[in-house]
């Protein structure tokens, strides 16, 4: 799996990137629990999950509740890990660019926040009052 993958989500999904060198590290763990917590939240926000470790990406659609896992080696890693890091957090918009990317757990409502606070969010949340 590699960006290209994430391409098909661009303008229907916003994806969340949780990046481990080791399945066991503790703020990988935390952080997919307490997304997978907030899975009503993620879902309304369009939020896709991808787990990704050196040799294995899972992919989580949160209203589908369904995991996928790639056994494969994984681009995504080697895109966005560097040597130092040992986790990460990305936050990647409807358009497809990264607006969020940190070495450090990324709370939920500090997530929510900074998508309610993007244009595009803005603009889903006024139609929907609308309705």
């Amino acid at each position: 799996m590699d960006s290209q993958d994430l391409k098909k989500y661009q303008w229907q999904n916003r994806i969340v990137l949780v990046l481990s060198d080791d399945e066991t590290n503790k703020n990988f763990k935390t952080q997919i629990e307490s997304l997978k917590a907030a899975s009503a939240g993620c879902a309304e926000l369009k939020l896709v999950l991808y787990q990704v470790l050196p040799n294995q990406v899972t992919l989580h659609h949160f209203e589908a509740a369904d995991k996928k896992p790639s056994p494969n080696s994984s681009d995504l890693y080697k895109e966005f890990m560097r040597s130092k890091d040992s986790f990460k957090f990305v936050l990647i918009g409807l358009d497809g660019s990264i607006k969020k990317e940190q070495s450090t757990i990324m709370e939920t409502e500090e997530l929510f926040s900074i998508i309610d606070g993007m244009s595009i969010r803005q603009a889903e949340m006024k139609r929907k009052n609308e309705s």
